[in-house]
């Protein structure tokens, strides 16, 4: 009776000769670790990235880290704020002067402010960067945006250094405000992107200053708080509960910072993605992982069977098998973080930075990303050595010593080498399911992203989401502005801009807040279905008619070519005379009947039209902000008539030569140039930036496939080579009986072809039907996608793996031909 044998020090001495007898084995396993931990590190690395970088974006656009602000709140709604469950930091700003430019400019709007603790180092500095640095202490240090010091002719701004500011301060009496100039210690400076969007801008003041300049820090009415709350899913029900719970009145309003929360659901889908194609990297990895070892329990059974002769026990052998994988995985696991840090400094920002992403990059080196990426790799390895190590346990000593690696059937249709090439094909099921498998799962997704890639047509895109060859829009009108829009789209401009050469047509869309007073009869219908769409409490019609002016939007000027071309599409036509001459008008929405008639007025003002409602136009034709009440559409002339002067201009739509779109470009950047308000877009600019995207999608889709695809290969040439090498004793004797070395070579290019004709069938039929699956869910996001097949590219890549079938055979072969036909049939496996 055999005891078993507990001896640790046997079996780790074991696990070193067999990692050392077995290196070519080991370097297709460390590889295939190395690539495994790479790609999983490089996913996670870059898919965080990418979130982390367009939320920052966001938030520093807003400036502010709050979900929401407070306008003069009081100390004793200050003191209910903290006490409140929704409510997790609270920061208080107050004006306490402005900043006078050099030449009057409402562009150049910007505020003298002091930030209690809270504010400063939670909400605002974290988005500033370092050249913040810390607050103000003395009485004349700032901290100034990079714009004011631009203004001022300070382009490389130093700690320490003077800059001379005039402010306006208002008397407590509350008489006129008193300028005053003094210099000012640079303390830090930032980026001011939200100004970039018309925001007001902020220079921050000592507390010494404030004192001074307000006779203290007390709330009033320049005063904020920003909040923030501790779930940032539901900030619209923590506002309303907030707001409750304060008993605000109409001047303290409430304001969700607008885009504080990005969608949730979108960030869902992005870690969806991750964890998708780190589970796809993980079973690549593991097939590769499982073949290598599978077939080295095939290929030293007997040495299994030999030490179950001298006592080993099942689990014993087991352990054999497993402790290889760990110590190789102990090498090949920190290469693979050593590459996906390299990745993450170096091919993620070059990356992202294919996007539009004006606040930069922000690289997401989280130690959880590495960590993670190191126990998915080390769970793939085990995995992929777990069946293996089963098998190698179950091997008994007789078993072990009867075995031989041949093929089970006896063939049928005599000895032509492509019947014996497709018996040796399958003459171990599991490890050729694993080669093909792992194949089709590298070509598939190859074949899928050329199809995304390709199929992402950049002219349908500009011909379907670009109806003007260029626009240029006043951003005064945008709510990101502060103050009432300004004419800065001025005729004697848009003359100019229609005298260029090669520009064919010139459309002017004219904007102008309007009110109209609410009737149940005419915009019931209308309010009913937004109240339902946009879910919220429908106002009574007592409440919307109490206020005349309280119904609002905006009335807007269409030219009348474009009602022209809008007729071409409507079954039943406007009718344009009595759009020219004003007796009609449009709307945005077909809930309002037609015929009915509606008034126009212009808050504060005493200007009101009655207009008939004509019909109703697409969104095309739209203006991206409203109001309560739906937007009206109008000819020109109708509000030259309605407003007494000329109507401010919103959009100018430019058609031109497309032979001459790249010079236009230029000469229109050159007319707007000096007016930072006007906002030029062109067919060539989105073009553009549709050709980034695929090329982002090219540098993160291509690498990954290229890394599956070479996993896939490396599968495919650990199987070849193991496959004749353990077969050198049966190629020996088919050698002694007649078969000459050109016969076995055709053999196993017999093989070879047999692996990659199956691998490439099933990439042909079922991986194309996957990837036009993939078009089809693509296509519902994008719907300018035209179905494009990979020819080329495909071509290519069977190419590849042609070469690839068709030398790794004949390359094994010769490597144990250099040995004599009578050597070789004395080994013993």
């Amino acid at each position: 009776m055999m005891f078993p044998n507990g001896n640790k020090a046997a079996i780790d001495k074991l696990i070193k000769r067999s990692l050392r007898a077995n290196r070519s084995r080991n370097r297709y396993i460390v590889l295939a670790i190395v690539l495994t931990t790479w790609l999983i590190a490089s996913v996670f690395s870059i898919g965080m990235s990418y979130v982390q970088s367009f939320e920052a974006q966001a938030q520093k656009m807003l400036g502010t880290k709050a979900d929401a602000i407070l306008a003069i709140p009081t100390k004793e709604q200050l003191e209910r704020l903290k006490g409140l469950a929704d409510v997790d930091e609270i920061g208080v700003e107050i004006v306490v002067a402005r900043w006078v430019p050099e030449e009057a400019d409402d562009a150049l709007a910007a505020s003298f402010s002091w930030l209690d603790d809270a504010e400063w180092s939670r909400m605002k500095s974290p988005l500033w960067g370092p050249s913040a640095n810390g607050y103000p202490d003395e009485r004349n240090e700032a901290i100034v945006p990079t714009w004011i010091l631009d203004e001022l002719g300070l382009e490389e701004p130093q700690k320490g250094m003077t800059v001379p500011l005039t402010y306006s301060v208002r008397p407590p009496d509350g008489g006129e405000p008193i300028e005053r100039t003094e210099p000012f210690t640079l303390s830090g400076w930032y980026i001011d992107y939200p100004h970039l969007m018309g925001r007001s801008g902020t220079i921050v003041v000592s507390q010494a200053f404030a004192d001074e300049i307000r006779g203290g820090t007390g709330l009033g009415p320049d005063a904020a708080a920003s909040v923030s709350f501790k779930n940032g899913k539901t900030i619209g029900a923590a506002i309303q509960r907030t707001e409750e719970a304060l008993a605000l009145d109409e001047k303290q309003p409430l304001e969700p910072v607008r885009g504080a929360a990005s969608d949730p659901g979108d960030r869902g889908w992005t870690y969806a993605g991750m964890a998708g194609m780190s589970a796809f990297v993980m079973f690549s990895g593991y097939l590769l992982i499982f073949n290598v070892f599978y077939v080295s329990v095939s290929t030293d059974t007997k040495q299994y069977g030999l030490l179950k002769t001298i006592g080993a026990t099942q689990r014993q052998i087991r352990r054999l098998v497993r402790g290889q994988a760990n110590r190789l995985a102990l090498i090949g696991i920190p290469l693979g973080l050593a590459a996906g840090a390299i990745t993450s400094l170096v091919a993620v920002p070059m990356a992202l930075a294919t996007f539009t992403l004006e606040t930069g990059v922000e690289i997401s080196f989280h130690p959880a990303i590495f960590v993670g990426a190191a126990l998915f790799a080390w769970l793939t390895t085990m995995a992929g050595s777990r069946k293996p190590a089963r098998i190698a346990g179950r091997i008994s000593p007789i078993e072990a010593s009867k075995y031989v690696r041949a093929s089970r059937k006896r063939g049928r249709g005599g000895a032509k080498l492509y019947r014996m090439a497709l018996r040796n094909l399958f003459r171990d099921k599991k490890r050729a399911a694993t080669v093909f498998l792992s194949l089709f799962l590298g070509m598939t997704t190859f074949l899928t992203v050329n199809t995304l890639v390709l199929s992402m047509d950049t002219d349908n895109f500009v011909d379907t989401y670009v109806g003007n060859d260029f626009e240029i829009e006043n951003e005064t009108f945008s709510f990101r502005y502060e103050g009432e829009p300004r004419p800065i789209l001025t005729e004697p401009l848009i003359r100019r801009i229609a005298e260029l050469d090669g520009v064919t047509d010139v459309r002017a869309t004219y904007v102008q807040r309007a009110y109209m007073p609410y009737s149940a009869d005419v915009f019931g219908k209308y309010m009913d279905e937004m109240a339902a769409q946009r879910g919220f409490m429908r106002p009574s019609d007592e409440e919307l008619s109490s206020n005349r002016e309280g119904f609002a939007g905006f009335a807007v000027g269409l030219d009348t070519r474009d009602v022209q071309e809008l007729n071409k599409e409507l079954g039943t036509p406007i009718d344009l005379k009595r759009f020219e001459k004003g007796e009609i008008a449009l709307l945005n929405t077909p809930d309002v009947e037609q015929g009915a008639r509606v008034t126009l007025g212009v808050p504060g003002g005493s200007a009101e039209r009655e207009f008939e409602i004509g019909g109703s136009v697409p969104d095309r034709y739209g203006i991206p902000f409203g109001g309560f009440a739906p937007n009206v559409y109008v000819s020109k002339q109708a509000m030259l008539k309605w407003l007494g002067e000329e109507p401010t201009a919103y959009r100018l739509a430019i058609q031109a030569d497309e032979k001459r779109h790249s010079l236009i470009q230029e000469q229109l950047e050159r007319l707007i140039a000096d007016e930072r308000e006007l906002k030029l877009s062109s067919k060539l600019d989105w073009a553009e930036q549709l050709e980034s995207a695929k090329i982002v999608f090219y540098i993160l889709g291509g690498a990954v496939t290229l890394i599956l695809a070479f996993i896939g290969i490396l599968n495919f040439i650990s199987t070849m080579l193991t496959s004749v090498i353990v077969r050198r004793q049966e190629f020996a004797v088919m050698e002694s009986v007649g078969m000459t070395s050109k016969q076995l070579r055709k053999l196993l290019l017999w093989e070879g072809t047999g692996y990659a004709a199956i691998s490439l069938l099933l990439v042909s039929t079922l991986g194309t039907t996957i990837s036009y699956g993939a078009f089809v869910l693509f296509s519902q996001e994008a719907d300018y996608a035209i179905y494009t097949f990979p020819v080329v590219p495909l071509l290519i890549a069977f190419a590849l793996i042609l070469a690839a079938c068709w030398s790794v055979p004949l390359i094994a072969y010769g490597r144990f031909r250099t040995t004599s036909i009578v050597e070789r049939l004395r080994e013993t496996g």
